[in-house]
C-alpha cells in the first residue's frame, strides 16, 4: 500500500513484482491443496495428519487474503490478481466427504445445524460486503455452500480428533456387512440395537475391521462424548 510521499512509479513497480510472486504462491498452494485432497480421499493415512491439513489449508488461504487483500482474493468478484478459491474449495469438499463417510455420530442434526448456520452467516455478511455480487447470487450461493461444507468437516473432525474424555464400551451384534455405494471406498457393519440406538443401523469401519468381521459376531461399540458435545462411536468385532 502506498504511503504519503511515495513515488507512484515506485509503487507500481513494487506491485508489478509482487503480483507474479503472489500468483506463484497461489498456484503452489492450490497444487498442494489438490494433492492433499486426492490423498485424503483415496488413501487417508495418516488420518489425523491429513484431516489437520485439510482444515489448515483454507485457513492459510484466508490468512493470505486478510493480510494482502491487494494481491489475493478467494475468487468472489473481479479485480483480484491471485485467486486462492481452489485452495479453499478443494480441501473443503474433501473434508466434507471424509467426515460424512468416515464418522459415526449418534445424531447428525447438531453438526448439520452448526454448518448451516455458519453458511447463512457467511452469506449475509458477503451480501452486505460484496455489493457488486448481489446480481450474481449464484456465486455467493456456491461460496456459502462451500463454507458450510468446510464448517461441517472441520467441526466434525475436531469433535473426534480432540476428544480426550473416557469412553463407554457397549455390546451389540453384527447382523450384516456391505460396501458403500459411492466412488469413495467405505465399509459398513450393520449392528443390532444397542444403548441409545433402538433399531439396527450401519456403522462405518476401517477396511481391516470389515474384513475380519463375520455376520453373527458380537460387536464392541465404543461410545465417546465428543470434544464439541456431539456423541460418536466406533465398532469392532469382539474377540
Amino acid at each position: 500500500m502506498a504511503e504519503p510521499g511515495d513515488d507512484p512509479d515506485d509503487v507500481r513497480d513494487s506491485r508489478g513484482h509482487a503480483i507474479p510472486r503472489a500468483q506463484k504462491l497461489a498456484a503452489a498452494l492450490t497444487l498442494i491443496a489438490i494433492l492433499v485432497a486426492v490423498w485424503a480421499l483415496f488413501r487417508p493415512q495418516p488420518y489425523g495428519a491429513l484431516m489437520t491439513l485439510l482444515i489448515a489449508l483454507p485457513l492459510l488461504a484466508m490468512t493470505a487474503v486478510i493480510a494482502r487483500r491487494d494481491l489475493f482474493r478467494i475468487g468472489l468478484g473481479s479485480g483480484y490478481e491471485a485467486n486462492l478459491g481452489s485452495a479453499c474449495a478443494v480441501p473443503a469438499c474433501a473434508l466434507f466427504a471424509r467426515t460424512l463417510f468416515d464418522l459415526n455420530l449418534l445424531s447428525w442434526l447438531p453438526l448439520t445445524a452448526f454448518a448451516a448456520a455458519i453458511a447463512i452467516v457467511f452469506l449475509i455478511a458477503a451480501l452486505r460486503r460484496e455489493t457488486r455480487l448481489r446480481r450474481r447470487w449464484w456465486r455467493l450461493s456456491i461460496a456459502a455452500l462451500l463454507t458450510g461444507a468446510y464448517a461441517f468437516g472441520a467441526l466434525g473432525q475436531a469433535n473426534v480428533l480432540l476428544d480426550r474424555a473416557p469412553q463407554s464400551v457397549l455390546r451389540s451384534r453384527i447382523t450384516g456387512k456391505h460396501l458403500g455405494h459411492s466412488r469413495i471406498a467405505s465399509y459398513h457393519l450393520t449392528l443390532a440395537p444397542w444403548g441409545p440406538m433402538a433399531a439396527p443401523h450401519d456403522a462405518t469401519v476401517p477396511r481391516d475391521v470389515y474384513d475380519a468381521a463375520e455376520i453373527g459376531d458380537p460387536a464392541c461399540v465404543r461410545l465417546h462424548d465428543g470434544a464439541l458435545g456431539m456423541a460418536w462411536f466406533t465398532a469392532t468385532a469382539c474377540r
